[in-house]
């Protein structure tokens, strides 16, 4: 149930009055059903609304903290509420939204276990500053993010900082850089990988994987890319994969017969070409 919801139940009881303060989840977005609403005044509400739940906030841990904001909005605000999650000891951050700003205390969350990071209206996060501290999340064992102009900057350090990383699922939309997309993740299992180039002139040479537990693995648009190991000289060897899955726009028989003679106990396997 969206926050804003729980805490209107404190008017039907004596009862309720405080228990929302109690809840284990967070759930904000800037959404109104009647189009054409006042946004400064939804802005307005919802700050209000955030700022108050946040401060009277009474659980040692939040295991979820929901943040969905479909326009623009004031990153430093935004940056004290993930602050103020993170200082509440969150397990689960889901963060859609335009250009913000993450503080400097989420990069080294040691409780967080599960992070999304994205904007499902226009299939992309704006991450406004290059990732330049170091990053240690020592629990976060799920990533889902989108990442847009240059992963290298943010996305990958974020990964490199995540050393119980189980599931991965990453979207790059447009890559500015020929470097290559390096999966050195010895714990992972679970690997959802698409490029949606904005930009057709975008070229990623080669996937490296490094994943020898990987089970699961799904790419879309990667049919022009080669996938390599570590060492370029040996074989595409994933000894634990037992599901792939391919979305691909050009002729992709290359690199699944590549995929496939390394994978020696797949059990399902799907391809779609797209036109």
């Amino acid at each position: 149930m969206p926050t804003k919801y729980a805490v209107r139940t404190s008017i039907l009881s004596t009862r309720w009055r405080y228990r929302w303060m109690f809840v284990p989840n967070l759930d904000f977005d800037d959404y109104h059903p009647i189009n054409g609403h006042d946004m400064l005044k939804i802005f307005d509400m919802l700050k209000k609304l955030v700022n108050v739940v946040l401060e009277l906030w009474k659980t040692p841990q939040v295991e979820l903290f929901r943040l969905h904001l479909s326009r623009t909005w004031d990153s430093r605000i935004v940056e004290k509420w993930i602050d103020k999650a993170v200082r509440l000891n969150v397990r689960e951050l889901d963060i859609q939204g335009l250009m913000l700003r993450l503080p400097l205390s989420f990069f080294t969350c040691k409780t967080l276990t599960k992070l999304r990071l994205n904007n499902e209206n226009c299939h992309c996060f704006l991450w406004k500053s290059r990732c330049l501290c170091p990053v240690n999340l020592p629990c976060l064992k799920t990533l889902d993010i989108v990442a847009y102009s240059n992963p290298f900057a943010n996305a990958f350090k974020l990964i490199a900082g995540c050393p119980m990383l189980e599931s991965l699922s990453l979207e790059v939309t447009k890559c500015n850089s020929e470097e290559d997309l390096i999966f050195n993740i010895p714990t992972l299992k679970r690997l959802k990988l698409s490029l949606s180039f904005i930009d057709h002139a975008s070229v990623i040479n080669k996937v490296v994987l490094n994943v020898p537990n990987l089970e699961y693995l799904f790419v879309d648009g990667l049919s022009s890319s080669s996938f390599v190991m570590e060492d370029e000289s040996s074989p595409v060897n994933l000894p634990r994969l037992k599901t792939l899955d391919m979305v691909a726009y050009t002729n992709p028989f290359v690199n699944v017969f590549k995929l496939i003679n390394g994978c020696l106990v797949l059990e399902s396997l799907s391809l779609e070409i797209t036109h």
